[in-house]
């Protein structure tokens, strides 16, 4: 079955030509010109991903987004590509922290745009199948550190029992750093594994994530996320 992309974007001539490289690829498009129906095709259509423009005649992108990360399970984390003529950092950071998977600046090349999709289908589909019995990949399993439990495969995180509401990405930037502790990683190598493309200006990306995930997560005397300031980011356990 094709994958089910929404496309919600108000200039006709984008939204055509989007139309066709996606039909192209083999994906299935639903079409919308106005925000105010987000809400109810999602609810409808549960797409597969949805390409959202910032800047909607009746709706803000970004709040169409927030609005699509507090619906129920699953249909909160449905993968979201937004799309914009703003080529600025702010507007990138926004984006991320509400949830965002990736971000694609006006005009674009739509071969670039039917790649940034499959590369977000991809870890989307890696996250929910189901691995075969006695198949188990060890970077799946759950990880436990004095208080904290990483799911990643049930995208659960808990701090001392209590479970903390992290994005999709939040969750998948943890588990990546906790997976080798002590180990420092720059914010290219994030970039790379976590994000699996190369943004331009990237990098704030990274450092808004880890922002929010000290603010979610909140002190801990026997771990935490640690800054090398010029070179990245390691994930540290205090020994005993």
């Amino acid at each position: 079955m094709a994958s089910r992309i929404l496309v919600v974007d108000d200039e006709p001539h984008i939204v055509e030509v989007i139309r066709l490289y996606l039909e192209h690829a083999g994906y299935s498009p639903v079409i919308l010109y106005r925000g105010r129906a987000v809400p109810e095709a999602v609810k409808e259509h549960k797409p597969d991903l949805i390409l959202l423009d910032v800047m909607l005649p009746d709706h803000s992108g970004f709040d169409l987004c927030d609005k699509i990360r507090r619906m129920e399970a699953p249909l909160g984390s449905t993968p979201i590509i937004m799309l914009t003529a703003k080529d600025q950092a702010m507007d990138k950071l926004r984006g991320f922290n509400l949830g965002v998977d990736d971000y694609v600046v006006k005009p674009f090349d739509p071969n670039e745009l039917v790649a940034r999709i499959k590369a977000v289908l991809r870890r989307s589909t890696e996250r929910t199948l189901p691995e075969p019995a006695g198949s188990e990949d060890r970077r799946q399993r759950p990880l436990d550190f004095h208080g904290l439990h990483i799911d990643r495969k049930q995208y659960k995180v808990l701090v001392d029992g209590a479970r903390i509401e992290l994005t999709p990405k939040e969750i998948e930037l943890l588990y990546f750093l906790a997976s080798s502790p002590g180990r420092v990683f720059t914010r290219e190598d994030l970039l790379g594994h976590v994000w699996n493309f190369d943004f331009a200006g990237g990098t704030r990306t990274v450092d808004a994530h880890v922002k929010n995930l000290r603010k979610k997560l909140g002190p801990h005397p026997r771990w935490s996320i640690q800054t090398l300031w010029g070179i990245g980011y390691a994930f540290e356990v205090t020994p005993t």
